[in-house]
């Protein structure tokens, strides 16, 4: 709304000045809300297969996918469309949720049930921003889930201390409590997400995962890993103190997360340095502060989306599915016709063609080629 506020009066001139009150945010909340009891309700066909295959449940499932895409449109036309960083992540979960729908109607239904199961990775890599919202989520009845995925939701929802605790039983469990190789390195990874991104806590990351490694019923070169992990870990936390990453401008930051890169070759499928999970994921932390500055769009911007699409195909599918194309196409799209947008067009194509190809040779789908053909016309 508007307000007049009269400055002076001269000569009989009235000079008045209108003043716009800033519209207050809308409260995400509800919505967010909405979203954890539709993904809750379709926990329940989620366990197996079989149950989110059947007809019987077709309706059901339809159905709390088109209340999933409604919460999230929702979401883009309130609180979320003034934040660089979360419009990149909440396109992502668009994108993410429609094309598990679009799946699911045309009868790939195990493909999107994985889809779905990847969808509390999307929120963790969100929420744990230093600048992500408390959304004071209400309790579900988790007590029942399995630990991890019990451990995935509370970490989704910004419940981390509960999170941490069920991530660190599973470890600290294994191999007596059978969890599978998978599960144990989703949940070394989302440790090291707590440690790295969440609390900042490199001398506490360095501890865990020092003792972690030092276990003899676990295999060598996941022994080998989790030291490099902790030495990484000591590295940063006898880092000199430098400026305030809250009083940094964009500028700063981004060439601090380029600094902590300047060992990763990005033009390689991936790296032989097992320390790469901390380096990058405490870069991935800097390189949101860069997004969320103030301001729309900037070259810097554009930059640090570069940079987070190469980062986190490296790290882990488990907990960041599909994030790198997401990032890639938002830089595309938001800065086209550059020499950025082409940087990430060329790594984009290089993720689809890699994703595709398996021992029968490459097999890249026809809608994404003509999506890789859009992308390309603006790029170039």
């Amino acid at each position: 709304y508007f307000y007049f506020l009269v400055l002076h009066k001269h000569d009989g001139i009235l000079l008045v000045l209108v003043l716009q009150q800033p519209a207050k945010a809308e409260d995400p909340r509800p919505s967010m809300h909405g979203m954890a009891a539709e993904i809750t309700a379709l926990q329940k066909f989620l366990v197996s297969d079989a149950d989110f295959s059947s007809s019987a449940n077709e309706k059901a499932i339809q159905k709390s996918f088109a209340v999933l895409t409604e919460h999230l449109d929702h979401l883009g036309q309130g609180t979320f469309k003034d934040d660089p960083a979360l419009k990149v992540n909440l396109s992502l979960l668009q994108s993410h949720v429609k094309d598990a729908s679009r799946s699911f109607g045309q009868g790939s239904k195990s493909f999107a049930r994985y889809m779905m199961q990847s969808s509390l990775q999307m929120c963790i890599a969100c929420h744990t921003r230093k600048k992500a919202v408390d959304f004071s989520w209400p309790e579900p009845n988790a007590k029942d889930l399995p630990p991890i995925d019990r451990a995935d939701y509370f970490f989704a929802t910004r419940q981390f201390q509960k999170g941490l605790k069920d991530y660190e039983e599973i470890v600290n469990g294994y191999p007596g409590n059978h969890a599978g190789q998978w599960n144990l390195r989703k949940s070394l990874l989302a440790v090291a997400v707590y440690y790295a991104r969440v609390s900042e806590d490199p001398a506490a990351g360095a501890t865990f995962f020092k003792k972690v490694s030092e276990r003899d019923d676990l295999p060598q070169y996941l022994r080998e890993e989790l030291a490099a992990w902790s030495k990484e870990f000591r590295s940063w936390s006898k880092e000199k103190p430098g400026a305030n990453l809250e009083k940094m401008g964009e500028r700063e930051l981004l060439a601090k997360a380029k600094k902590i890169l300047r060992h990763d070759d990005f033009s390689i499928a991936s790296s032989s340095d097992r320390s790469f999970h901390v380096r990058r994921l405490r870069a991935s932390a800097i390189l949101q502060r860069v997004l969320e500055s103030p301001g729309e769009k900037s070259p810097l911007k554009a930059d640090a989306l570069l940079l987070l699409g190469q980062i986190y195909p490296r790290l882990s599918a488990s907990l960041f599915f599909r994030f790198g194309d997401m990032y890639l196409k938002a830089c595309i799209t938001d800065y086209p016709k550059t020499s950025v947008a082409r940087s990430c067009y060329v790594a984009l194509e290089h993720a689809v063609t890699e994703g595709y190809t398996g021992s029968a040779g490459t097999n890249v789908p026809e809608d994404e080629q003509v999506e890789l053909m859009r992308l390309k016309r603006l790029a170039y």
